[in-house]
């Protein structure tokens, strides 16, 4: 007979899931069972565009994106598996109307340790390949040390590395139902059996509320879709790519592989049963002509297909990551609109430390509470409610 009683159950096998569960075993933990309904890193982790930034609009995400890509980019180093990490450099970039907000960023950055700049356009020209244009662009933050990962190489290290530790999982078997008693959790449900823990940590992705509302609790999360177009570039004339994030125009892009560009372009609402998982061709073309204005090599390139995820979005694009009120014994992180990957070790650290201690210890998430909502008090952007935040 299957073993039915744990110490802490995860639920959600995408980046975040695995890392909580590879931090619990860190923190001692061994007798911890991961559940995912279809495989790892097959939600929104493994639709990431991966890339790994830190520039942002407050304290708390700004110092969670520079411990991740401090683990992500050590990961064999720390986990004995590959992460991918491919260090570009990242350049932010802002119209005039942006700089101000830009200028905050960095120097909030430089504040708490962060290895950036603010750069003029000029500058920033001299660190990329010769033939780009930055028209409409009045001001850059670099980041010299930042990059890109693979996303489910990371998703199956924390995996992996966990269950040498000694965690369970339970891979394509969906929960459907938390188990209260009382205001306490006991455990799950399963369409096959029930499993008891006194501690659940759901990682549930774009399926959170439909748990949340088994126990009587909700968040404010809607579902957004984003696109990634794949382009296959001339290396003749465009050899090397820095990660760029385009404020203005949007869109973000990066290398992938040595002739591969990835653009993640245009976020709009979505059904998650439904949304089209492939790229629209109009959106390719648009791809296609912002990256010509860029670079002319552009012009030249071949659109090589791609894909679509969604993101699950909170009213100000930012995560929760707390207690769930009311239920003691539950914990959640969700709505992470697009920032996830980046944030993952130190969201599921945070996650791990919330469930054993209590509290979390590495890092103060209280601005990041579920209760933030309910009393107005949205996280505020430089740039407004976007993947950008």
């Amino acid at each position: 007979m299957a073993k039915q009683t744990y110490d802490v159950i995860v639920i959600g096998g995408g980046v975040m899931g695995c890392a909580t569960l590879y931090y619990l075993t860190q923190m001692g933990v061994t007798d911890a069972l991961l559940i995912e309904r279809e495989a790892l890193a097959s939600g929104s982790t493994g639709r990431s565009a991966a890339i790994l930034r830190s520039h942002y609009s407050n304290e708390v995400t700004t110092l969670m994106s520079m411990y991740g890509r401090e683990v992500i980019s050590n990961f064999e180093d720390v986990l004995g598996e590959p992460g991918g990490f491919v260090k570009t450099g990242y350049f932010f970039m802002v119209s005039e109307e942006r700089v101000e907000g830009l200028r905050k960023n960095v120097a909030l950055g430089q504040r708490v340790g962060l290895d950036t700049e603010e750069i003029s356009p000029g500058e920033a020209l001299d660190l990329m390949p010769d033939g780009f244009e930055l028209d409409g662009i009045a001001s850059v933050a670099h980041e010299p040390e930042s990059g890109y990962a693979d996303s489910s190489a990371v998703t199956t290290g924390f995996a992996n590395a966990a269950r040498r530790a000694g965690a369970t999982m339970n891979i394509g078997s969906p929960v459907t139902e938390l188990l209260v008693e009382g205001e306490k959790i006991v455990g799950v449900s399963t369409p096959d059996e029930r499993i008891y823990a006194e501690r659940v940590v759901l990682c549930g992705g774009p399926w959170t509320n439909d748990l949340l509302t088994t126990v009587g609790a909700q968040l404010p999360l809607v579902f957004v879709r984003h696109q990634a177009v794949v382009l296959r570039r001339p290396l003749d004339r465009l050899p090397v790519l820095p990660t760029v994030g385009d404020e203005p125009g949007g869109y973000s892009f990066r290398p992938d592989s040595s002739d591969i560009t990835l653009v993640t372009i245009k976020e709009e609402p979505a059904d998650r049963e439904t949304y089209n998982r492939n790229v629209d061709t109009e959106v390719a073309a648009t791809a296609l002509e912002v990256m010509t204005k860029r670079h002319s090599a552009f012009a030249d390139a071949g659109w090589d297909g791609g894909w679509s995820g969604i993101f699950t979005v909170t009213p100000d694009w930012h995560p929760v990551i707390d207690a769930v009120p009311g239920v003691d014994g539950l914990f959640v992180g969700a709505g992470f609109s697009g920032h996830g990957f980046k944030m993952a070790p130190a969201i599921g650290r945070a996650l791990a430390e919330l469930a054993i201690d209590g509290s979390s210890q590495s890092i103060d998430i209280t601005r990041l509470r579920y209760a933030r909502f309910a009393e107005g008090d949205l996280i505020q952007s430089s740039y407004g409610t976007s993947v950008f935040a």
